[in-house]
C-alpha cells in the first residue's frame, strides 16, 4: 500500500516535471513565431491556459491545447497585451519623469508611483489568471482583476514570494531557466489566484446563507 503510494507520488511528480519543462519551451518557441512582441501575450495565455487544465485534473495533450488556445486567442490577446503595456508604459514613464524632479514632494510621489507599480503587477497577475478562468469583457476582468488584489492580500503574498522563490531557484540552478522559469511563475499566478477564488465563493456563499 506504501509502496503503491510512494510509486503514484513519483509518477505524478515526474508527470508535473515533463509538462513544465514542455510548456514553458512551447512558450519560448511560440513567443518567437509570434515575433516577441505579438506572440508573449498569446503564448502566456496558451500557457496558462494549459497548466489550469492540469491544476484541474484534466488530461490532455500539451501541444495540442497549447496550440489550441493560442490560435484562437491571438487577437485578442493582443488586444489585452496592448491595454497592459500601454498602462506599464505611462507608470514607468511617471517614474522616469519623477526622477529628474528636485521639488521636496518627489520622494514621496517617486514611492508612490513604485507602490502603484507593484500592486499593477499583481493587477496584471488576476488579470492573466482570470482571462484563462472566465468568460468575460476585457473591461471586467480588469474591474475584477483590481478588487481581487485589494481584498486578498494573502493571494498577493503568495504571488511575490513565489515569484521570489522561482527568481532564486533560476538564478542558483543552471539552466533551470529555460525549462521550468515561465511555467513555474505561471503555476505560482493561478495557484494564488485559485486561492483568491475560494475566498472570494466562500464570502459569496456566507451572504447568501
Amino acid at each position: 500500500m506504501q509502496l503503491g503510494a510512494f510509486s503514484g507520488a513519483i509518477y505524478t511528480f515526474c508527470n508535473w516535471f515533463y509538462r513544465l519543462a514542455f510548456v514553458n519551451v512551447l512558450w519560448i518557441l511560440f513567443t518567437i513565431l509570434g515575433l516577441g512582441i505579438f506572440g508573449i501575450f498569446p503564448a502566456t495565455i496558451a500557457m496558462l491556459a494549459t497548466l489550469r487544465k492540469y491544476i484541474n485534473q484534466q488530461e490532455v495533450s500539451v501541444f495540442s491545447t497549447f496550440w489550441y488556445y493560442f490560435k484562437n486567442e491571438f487577437i485578442q490577446a493582443n488586444k489585452l497585451g496592448a491595454v497592459i503595456t500601454l498602462i506599464g508604459i505611462v507608470l514607468y514613464i511617471n517614474i522616469q519623469f519623477i526622477q529628474t524632479t528636485d521639488a521636496a514632494l518627489s520622494q514621496f510621489i517617486y514611492v508612490s508611483s513604485i507602490i502603484m507599480s507593484g500592486f499593477y503587477f499583481l493587477v496584471i497577475c488576476y488579470l492573466l489568471a482570470s482571462y484563462v478562468e472566465f468568460d468575460l469583457t476585457i473591461k471586467t476582468h480588469i474591474k475584477n482583476s483590481v478588487l481581487i488584489a485589494i481584498y486578498n492580500p494573502l493571494a498577493s503574498l503568495f504571488i511575490i514570494f513565489g515569484f521570489a522563490a522561482v527568481y532564486y531557484a533560476i538564478t542558483f540552478i543552471s539552466g533551470l531557466g529555460f525549462f521550468f522559469s515561465i511555467s513555474l511563475l505561471g503555476l505560482v499566478v493561478l495557484s494564488s489566484a485559485n486561492l483568491a477564488y475560494r475566498k472570494v465563493e466562500k464570502k459569496q456563499a456566507a451572504l447568501q446563507a
